[in-house]
């Protein structure tokens, strides 16, 4: 049988939460046996959406991430239960057998992604199940048909990876089934005025070099003289070089172990 992956495309995620809403009312009151039992009303998410605020204002931006059961192919849930209540499907889904889970918790803790939840009237462990009962039925996960974005994406595995696809805390090796596209990377931003005139100043050029590697990055600041350098490389330092004709250059150098912003740079006429 093929193995079965998901895309999660953080770029395309609005936060409009219809996964989240879908997955409630796809599971909240309903049993689908044997893959799983009812999910509580409230005290639990089998997908939610997380909201990443980046940066400071007046330069502040919000990542989306859906987050839910990475499904791993070596997941570490499995060898935690002492019960072996945690199988791995034919097609690669991870399920929580609500039958044979005696509520040890044991499982919880061992999650790298912290997506298993604790079900104490049931007592039973319960995490997505990557709506097993549809995926028989050859229909898509309950998320997946209610993103209007396309956010979240469910097919054959490698079907969906490409060249911009990465795994979250790969230094887990959980080899997860869930693949991310767009996961957020530091940014450095920040803002140029004339230091005379007190004006912004666009089009100024902005060069951002990595000094233990060999990344170069460009860009201009726009018409409120703000500028983003994105997506750099997790680590640093960087040299952030600011040159505008008839302006003495400036230059910092910053970490980059995650958003920064520089504030307001202040270019001195020659």
């Amino acid at each position: 049988m093929e193995k079965r992956e998901f895309l999660i495309d953080v770029g395309a995620c609005t936060g409009c939460n219809l996964c989240a809403i879908s997955c409630k009312d796809e599971h909240v009151e309903n049993s689908f046996a044997p893959w799983s039992a009812p999910q509580p009303e409230t005290g639990q998410f089998w997908v939610d959406v997380k909201a990443l605020e980046r940066g400071k204002l007046p330069r502040l931006s919000v990542s989306y991430m859906p987050t839910f059961c990475q499904h791993c192919a070596d997941a570490p849930c499995i060898p935690a239960c002492p019960d072996d209540a945690i199988k791995t499907r034919d097609d690669g889904l991870v399920w929580i057998d609500p039958k044979a889970c005696t509520g040890c918790g044991e499982c919880g803790p061992a999650c790298p992604y912290d997506v298993i939840f604790f079900n104490e009237d049931a007592n039973i462990a319960q995490k997505c199940t990557g709506c097993a009962h549809r995926v028989d039925e050859g229909l898509l996960p309950r998320c997946v048909e209610a993103c209007p974005h396309e956010a979240i994406l469910f097919g054959d595995e490698g079907a969906l990876q490409d060249e911009r696809s990465e795994i979250l805390k790969p230094e887990k090796k959980a080899a997860p089934r869930a693949l991310w596209r767009d996961l957020p990377k530091p940014w450095i931003a920040g803002g140029v005025v004339d230091a005379d005139r007190d004006e912004v100043l666009p089009g100024v050029a902005v060069t951002v070099c990595q000094l233990e590697g060999d990344e170069t990055y460009d860009a201009l600041t726009d018409s409120f003289g703000d500028f983003y350098v994105r997506n750099l490389e997790t680590g640093g330092p960087y040299r952030v070089e600011i040159s505008a004709n008839g302006y003495e250059n400036e230059m910092r150098v910053v970490e980059a172990n995650k958003d920064c912003d520089l504030g307001t740079i202040t270019l001195k006429r020659i």
